[in-house]
């Protein structure tokens, strides 16, 4: 066992986010194919020590519990889990995940894309090291890192995350490994189950993207985003005669309604101006 810092590049569940990130600026890019997602789906499947580690990554990041207690708690739990993970293993996929990114991209632009939630997957590594002991760090560190988590694992998220209609969620069940709602959208549209992005889908993308670490901007531009595809919907609805359709504008017209950028810009925000502007495309191809 000896003593280390926290390390971005061997962080499990900062490494997915870089991925999905790079496969975001790839396709927006107009590239055919990423190498980013054929390393993504290789590495981070529910068989491999990567895929395992990350899915306890992800548990920690995205739940929510009512108190400390059953926080920590969790955090038991999944710390139970993480020791069945095997440890030479975990370290030789991640060793190969790494060499094939650094031959892929070069390394310090992969690497400069800000994470969102960079202080609590930093907790969680710290965490898991030194509960498998891997890495030594010292008392005061592994206190600030598990205390970090059960605040994040209390706080309160945007209720409308947890009320999505089942048109949200037949959208979202196509590509369960992947965390990042608008990273899904791109997946299914990568196996030809939408027709291509357009302009306005790509703006949103590329905003979302580019703008993660500047939350004022990013605010604005989704609220105004949001006002104009209500209002394009609520005139194209006059103008057809199908009811499935006018079923799943008055859906996506409700949660548009619940997007609320209060407490900062949520990633279901941004699938559900993607499904928006899906449903324009739908419908124009409808009544033209």
């Amino acid at each position: 066992m000896h003593k280390s810092k926290h390390s971005k590049f061997k962080n499990t569940g900062i490494l997915f986010e870089l991925l999905t990130r790079q496969i975001t600026a790839d396709i927006l890019a107009g590239k055919d194919e990423s190498k980013a997602k054929d390393i993504l789906f290789k590495y981070f499947k529910e068989h491999t020590q990567l895929g395992k580690e990350w899915q306890l990554y992800n548990f920690l990041v995205n739940e929510q519990f009512l108190d400390d207690t059953k926080a920590d708690r969790a955090i038991s739990v999944v710390l139970k889990s993480r020791e069945k993970i095997n440890n030479k293993k975990l370290i030789q996929e991640k060793y190969e995940l790494i060499k094939e990114i650094k031959d892929t991209y070069p390394i310090d632009k992969f690497l400069k894309s800000g994470i969102k939630n960079y202080k609590i997957y930093a907790s969680i590594y710290k965490v898991f090291e030194s509960h498998v002991g891997n890495i030594s760090f010292r008392a005061d560190e592994i206190f600030q890192a598990k205390n970090c988590l059960i605040e994040s694992l209390v706080s309160v998220k945007n209720s409308v995350e947890s009320k999505e209609d089942s048109l949200l969620s037949r959208y979202k069940k196509e590509s369960e490994e992947v965390r990042l709602l608008a990273y899904k959208f791109l997946i299914e549209n990568l196996n030809k189950k939408y027709s291509a992005l357009d302009d306005n889908q790509k703006n949103i993308l590329k905003e979302y993207i580019n703008g993660i670490s500047t939350a004022g901007s990013i605010t604005h531009f989704i609220l105004e985003e949001k006002n104009k595809v209500k209002s394009e919907l609520s005139y194209l609805i006059e103008k057809i005669d199908s009811q499935v359709i006018k079923i799943k504008i008055n859906e996506v017209l409700n949660q548009l309604s619940k997007i609320n950028t209060d407490k900062g810009v949520r990633d279901n925000h941004v699938m559900v101006l993607l499904l928006s502007h899906e449903l324009v495309k739908e419908i124009k191809n409808h009544i033209t």
